[in-house]
Formats: C-alpha cells, sequence, structure tokens
C-alpha cells in the first residue's frame, strides 16, 4: 500500500500504530513537501475532522514529512486562514552596506593620514628629559 492510498481516518490509525504496511519516501524538496501536506489536509477534510481525528491526522503528518508538531501546527493555522500552504522563503542578502566602495577607500586613506604620525609619536623611543624616562 501507498500514502496515496489511505482516504480514511482508521487507515491513518492502522498506518500510525504499525499494523498497515505503506511504502512511503520523504522529499528533500520543501516546496513539495509543503504541497503533499496541503493535499493531505484537502483529502482527509482537516478543517472538518473533529479533535481526535485531527490529531491522527497531525500524527501522520509528523510521522511522514519530519516536520515538527509546532510547525505543523503553524502551516495548518496558515492553511486555516488562507485556504492553502505558502512558502514564505526570505531572501539573505546579509546587512545593508552603508558605506560604498568609494567610501571606504576615503576613510582608509584618512585613517592612514592620521594614524601614522600618531603610531609613529607612540613606538619612538622617549628621550631621556622625559619625566616617565626610567
Amino acid at each position: 500500500m501507498k500514502l496515496d492510498d489511505l482516504t480514511t481516518i482508521d487507515q491513518v490509525t492502522h498506518f500510525l500504530s504499525g499494523t498497515q504496511a505503506v511504502a512511503f519516501s520523504v522529499t528533500n524538496d520543501k516546496d513539495a513537501c509543503y504541497r503533499w501536506i496541503q493535499q493531505a489536509l484537502v483529502k482527509f477534510r482537516y478543517l472538518t475532522l473533529n479533535r481526535q481525528g485531527k490529531g491522527v491526522v497531525i500524527r501522520y503528518l509528523i510521522k511522514v514529512s519530519g516536520y515538527s508538531r509546532q510547525q505543523l501546527t503553524r502551516l495548518i493555522a496558515q492553511y486555516r486562514k488562507t485556504g492553502r500552504l505558502q512558502r514564505r522563503q526570505r531572501a539573505v542578502s546579509g546587512f545593508k552596506r552603508k558605506y560604498t566602495e568609494k567610501d571606504v577607500r576615503l576613510l582608509a586613506a584618512m585613517d592612514e593620514r592620521h594614524l601614522m604620525p600618531a603610531l609613529e609619536q607612540l613606538l619612538s623611543p622617549l628621550p631621556p628629559q622625559d619625566p616617565l624616562w626610567p
């Protein structure tokens, strides 16, 4: 039997208890997994199930999808609100650049001009007339 053949809550309950052999594979594609979860919610009419039936479907989704209970709760809330599951992937671009390349070069040149005399003074040996001379 395949996962697609599971159509009733009783069949899912038998699958979860391990009394029914079912062949399934977990996909690595998140978009495909979201589509599969949405199809399962529609197939079992999740929104119309009683509390016990919803628990069975959630345990089934946890077992097959590999998502945590909290993640599935968020996905089900999104399904309840919008009627579908849509993956909201954020583009990670890091920090916004505050200074342009030209600004960085100007700051480095200014730093070099002002820092070099100060470093030379700090690194030069102390003269004998200095009160700090040992």
